[in-house]
C-alpha cells in the first residue's frame, strides 16, 4: 500500500488524504477538541499536506510520521515549519517521548497495517493519560455479500481478515485497550471515493496501455489480469454500500495497565 501511496500518478488521480478527506480530518478534529494548545502524532502523515491543513486550521503543534523515506523527504521539502515537523519511522516503534501527545490522528493506517495491535502499543504509549486517538478506517458492512474479487484485493491491499465492520472496529480499540467516545459511518467518504474512482479508471486503463504505470510497482501484480472485473466490482459494492467509511475517537482505558 505504501508502494500506492507514494506514487506521484496515483496521489494526483485520489488525492493525499485517500481514502478519508480533509473535511473529515476536520470534523474529526473538532470532535475531538483539538486547539491551540494540542500537540497532535499524525501516525501515516503521508507528504504531510492533511497535516499542515490541520495545522494551519487549528495552530496545533503536530509531529507527523510515517514509514516512507520518500513521502517524508516531500513532507519535509513542502510543508514542515515551526509548529509541524515530519520524521521517518517505523509507526510501530516511534522515536516520540511517551506520554507526549494530547491527540492521535490516523486516516486508514490500522486498516492496512499486517498487525495493527503493535500500532495500538504505540499510540498509548504516545498519548497522554487523558488524549484521544482520532482514526477514520475502512469498513465492510456485510463481508457474505462482498464479491470474492473484491475480498482478493482486499486481502493484497490491507491483509487477510482485515476486512472489519463498525462493530469489529469498536471490539478491536476495545480490546486494545481503549474506550470509544464516537464511532460513526461517513458514507459520503466512500460516495465520493467511488466517484474518484471511476474518473480514475479511463486514465489507469490509458496508463497500462502506454506503460506509464506499472501494478507490480503498486504492488498489485497478481491483480492486472482482473483489474477490470475488481475495479467494476469494487465500484458497486461501494455504491451498495457493503465498502464505507467511519470515524472513531476513544481515550486510553488506563485502569487496564
Amino acid at each position: 500500500m505504501s508502494g500506492m501511496r507514494s506514487n506521484p500518478i496515483f496521489r494526483r488521480m485520489f488525492g493525499d488524504a485517500f481514502p478519508s478527506s480533509s473535511n473529515l480530518a476536520f470534523d474529526m478534529c473538532k470532535r475531538g477538541e483539538v486547539s491551540s494548545t494540542s500537540h497532535m502524532i499524525h501516525l501515516g502523515c503521508g507528504v504531510g499536506s492533511v497535516s499542515s491543513l490541520i495545522n494551519s486550521r487549528f495552530s496545533c503543534n503536530i509531529s507527523g510520521v510515517d514509514a516512507s523515506s520518500t513521502l517524508i523527504e516531500i513532507a519535509n521539502s513542502e510543508y514542515a515549519r515551526d509548529t509541524l515537523k515530519f520524521d521517518c519511522a517505523p509507526l510501530h516503534k516511534t522515536l516520540f517521548s511517551d506520554s507526549v501527545a494530547t491527540h492521535v490522528f490516523t486516516e486508514a493506517t490500522l486498516s492496512i497495517h499486517r498487525k495493527p495491535t503493535q500500532l495500538f502499543d504505540e499510540i498509548k504509549r504516545c498519548l497522554t493519560g487523558d488524549g484521544l486517538l482520532l482514526n477514520s478506517e475502512i469498513v465492510i458492512t456485510d463481508s457474505m455479500k462482498l464479491d470474492a474479487r473484491v475480498k482478493k484485493f482486499l486481502n493484497i491491499a490491507l491483509g487477510d481478515d482485515s476486512t472489519y465492520s463498525l462493530d469489529d472496529w469498536e471490539c478491536l480499540l476495545e480490546t486494545n485497550g481503549f474506550d470509544v467516545i464516537q464511532a460513526q459511518i461517513e458514507p459520503s467518504i466512500m460516495r465520493s471515493n467511488g466517484k474518484k474512482l471511476r474518473r480514475a479508471l479511463f486514465g489507469v486503463n490509458l496508463l497500462r496501455k502506454t506503460r506509464q504505470i506499472s501494478f507490480s510497482a503498486l504492488g498489485l501484480g497478481a491483480l492486472e489480469n482482473d483489474f477490470d472485473a475488481i475495479a467494476k466490482a469494487t465500484l458497486t459494492a461501494i455504491d451498495d454500500g457493503i465498502i464505507t467509511y467511519a470515524s472513531f475517537i476513544s481515550k486510553p482505558n488506563n485502569s487496564l495497565f
